[in-house]
């Protein structure tokens, strides 16, 4: 199977090749087994579960502040949407870092052509599909060819004295072998082949057809009917082949789900960790603002420790820029090694600047259709149903592997000979002369322990492989509900916290309109000022967080369900180029 990875502009496919292997009898039992595992984890579920999105009720808090919703939007850090430019120093370089726009589907581009890890998967894939070539080609018809030439003069006994005294054992030959030889799907080996001889022998007179042309045909076939015998003993390297390539495929599907979770993950941490900067600067400028009333007012009703406790604090949100800067470094360089394209390098200081943002809408979804979805789609799932079906294979290898060894050998031979070359073909057209050989050969180790034995760990190690499917299973479903939940609680932290950055916002616009009335800055006063800066900045880093949880936790959903791929419209074509083995 030769893969092809497109990154769709529109729609979202997940295309690939069926073979009859799937029709095997084997195959419809796993699939039972598979649906029967499914159906035991939703046994409770009710069926027809309508999809439906995450109630989530309005905070009271919208409707108290609706009047002031737009000012209390405007107070506070703003979110940053990528086009607004972003003070983050200067670069290892020391100037200022280039940046250059990345949305999230340009992103998943990248990442799908480029990235290391995936390449090392499609190239896995083609050693397994190169493997599954060898094994076919063991039935594969072999062409066998031999020639040799001889010279004897060798003295000899004269028996009797009817002799001449120098008679000698003399004879010139040339001999010439060709055949075809081919191993049969039950087990044994057919060949045909024809042996051409030239042979002179010395005195000529003493011989008949001197120089003789001797030309035969064989047929051979040797077969197992015992042990070894069957298609589905002599075909079991095929079909373990043909499952390690499908497992390959499998684990490329899954190295892309887990790249195009990541990805989308680590862009929303990197559109996190500039909003972090936002926040770490917007609190710099209010702080700063603070500090310079108090340094005016130093002369009036500012005492030094006001003003020494509003330079420190300035000095400390200062120092929580940088760390925030650093952040989005690092987060910059992550998403590099993710998507490993050339035009964005690790070693280069290229800032990526993310224009897509989290969308907080709902998302209707069902549990049983999730689980369902999981269960056709998981990778993990369908490497663990191959598991099962090696070990039944393998079952059966090792049952056939307790027979006796009983072997028949059934041989025949059309023989002609003559002094032309012509004439001995003749001769062996008319089927004069033919060998016949058939024979059996049978063997039956005592006690037969090691094929007992063989039998005996094929069941267990498919005992075992069936425990390792149904905890797959159980691992999936387990992880597409843990999303299912982790999505249903941030979506609800959304609203919450957006309540709560709103309430926070209206706490600072209260108190700024209290100090427009008051005439002298108490240190009570100014310490709250400062508090509620830092509250509302919190407020809205945690706002930014539960909706990049949120996208995070659709993007674990898919991840866990299989469907990763049509969601980021990105095709895997699976072309099978090899034959289909009966």
């Amino acid at each position: 199977m030769w893969i092809v990875l497109v990154a769709m502009p529109i729609g979202c496919w997940l295309s690939a090749c069926s073979t009859p292997e799937e029709d095997r009898p084997e195959w419809q039992s796993l699939r039972r087994s598979m649906d029967a595992a499914v159906s035991r984890e939703l046994a409770n579920a009710p069926f027809g579960e309508p999809a439906k999105p995450v109630p989530v009720p309005t905070p009271e808090v919208f409707s108290q502040l609706e009047a002031r919703r737009e000012q209390l939007d405007g107070i506070g850090p703003q979110v940053n949407t990528g086009v607004t430019p972003l003070d983050l120093g200067e670069d290892l370089y020391g100037v200022a870092y280039p940046e250059v726009m990345l949305s999230l589907q340009d992103a998943m581009r990248m990442a799908v052509q480029n990235n290391l890890g995936v390449q090392g998967a499609r190239l896995q894939q083609g050693v397994t599909q190169a493997e599954l070539v060898a094994a076919q080609a063991v039935f594969d018809a072999n062409f066998v060819a031999s020639t040799q030439g001889a010279s004897n003069n060798q003295p000899t006994q004269n028996f009797g004295g009817f002799l001449p005294s120098d008679f000698s054992n003399q004879f010139k030959q040339w001999n010439f072998s060709s055949g075809i030889q081919t191993a049969t799907v039950t087990g044994g080996t057919f060949d045909v082949g024809m042996t051409t001889t030239y042979s002179k022998l010395y005195p000529e007179s003493l011989y008949s057809n001197n120089p003789a042309w001797i030309n035969s045909v064989q047929l051979g076939l040797t077969q197992p009917l015992l042990q070894g015998f069957g298609t589905d003993v002599n075909m079991a390297s095929i079909r373990l082949a043909r499952n390690n390539d499908r497992r390959s495929l499998q684990q490329l599907r899954g190295s892309l789900l887990l790249l195009c979770r990541d990805v989308e993950l680590n862009y929303w941490q990197l559109v996190l960790a500039r909003q972090r900067v936002v926040s770490a600067q917007w609190l710099v400028r209010v702080g700063v603002d603070v500090r310079d009333v108090l340094a005016k007012r130093r002369a009036f009703d500012t005492t030094q420790a006001q003003y020494a406790d509003a330079v420190a604090k300035v000095e400390d949100r200062k120092s929580q820029v940088i760390r925030m800067q650093r952040e989005v470094t690092a987060a910059v360089d992550r998403l590099k090694v993710l998507l490993n394209d050339p035009s964005l390098p690790v070693g280069d200081e290229m800032m990526i600047v993310p224009i897509d943002f989290m969308v907080g809408q709902p998302l209707a979804i069902s549990l049983r259709d999730s689980i369902s979805i999981a269960a056709e789609q998981s990778p993990a799932i369908s490497q663990a149903l191959l598991g099962v079906d090696d070990a039944s294979i393998r079952q059966v290898v090792a049952d056939n592997g307790r027979l006796p060894s009983l072997n028949l050998n059934a041989q025949m031979q059309y023989n002609g000979l003559e002094s032309g070359f012509g004439d001995s073909w003749q001769e062996l057209s008319e089927a004069g002369f033919v060998n016949y050989l058939l024979g059996l050969n049978f063997s039956q180790p005592i006690g037969n322990r090691a094929g007992e034995a063989n039998y005996r760990r094929s069941r267990l190690q498919r005992s075992q492989a069936v425990l390792s499917y149904r905890s797959a299973v159980q691992a999936t479903i387990y992880q597409v509900k843990d999303a299912m939940r982790s999505m249903e609680t941030q979506y609800k932290l959304i609203e919450q916290t957006r309540a709560f950055r709103l309430a926070q916002a209206e706490n600072l616009r209260a108190l700024l309109v209290d100090e427009e009335m008051i005439h002298k800055l108490t240190p009570e006063f100014l310490s709250l000022k400062f508090q509620r800066q830092n509250e509302l900045a919190s407020a809205q880093v945690q706002e930014m967080q539960a909706l990049t949880d949120y996208s995070n936790a659709i993007a674990q959903l898919w991840q866990s369900m299989g469907t990763g791929l049509q969601m980021n419209r990105i095709e895997l074509q699976v072309l099978d180029s090899g034959r289909p083995e009966s």
